[in-house]
């Protein structure tokens, strides 16, 4: 998983990575000293938690993918199973997602069917 987060990190258009539980938990992260780690994932999971519930509800599947959109950056969630890949990138450029999921196609090949305790 380091070196997941490391290749997307060496990208010029990521400020930072993580690989989120389903249960939350932030299990690795790169991110840039200017993003507030735990704002970041605190972020993200409101996101899954919210956008899953609301999928659900309208009868709609479940998310592959959740992209905010900010002035200057984007966040990017990827489920990848029983973890999620989140990135957040300079906004402006849509050829990230080419790497975003790469990555996450990676991450599904880790632990497709284990929980992150197990890992």
């Amino acid at each position: 998983m380091d070196a997941i987060l490391e290749r997307l990190g060496k990208e010029a258009w990521v400020r930072g990575s993580m690989i989120v539980s389903d249960e939350g938990m932030v299990v690795l992260d790169s991110i840039a000293p200017d993003l507030d780690r735990d704002a970041v994932a605190a972020l993200a999971s409101d996101l899954v938690t919210e956008a899953s519930v609301g999928l659900q509800d309208s009868g709609m599947q479940p998310f592959s993918r959740l992209v905010l959109s900010a002035t200057t950056a984007e966040l990017v969630v990827v489920d990848c199973g029983n973890v999620y890949l989140v990135v957040i990138a300079s906004a402006g450029s849509e050829a990230f997602y080419i790497e975003i999921d790469s990555a996450a196609q990676q991450l599904k090949r880790l632990a497709p069917s284990k929980s992150m305790r197990e890992l």
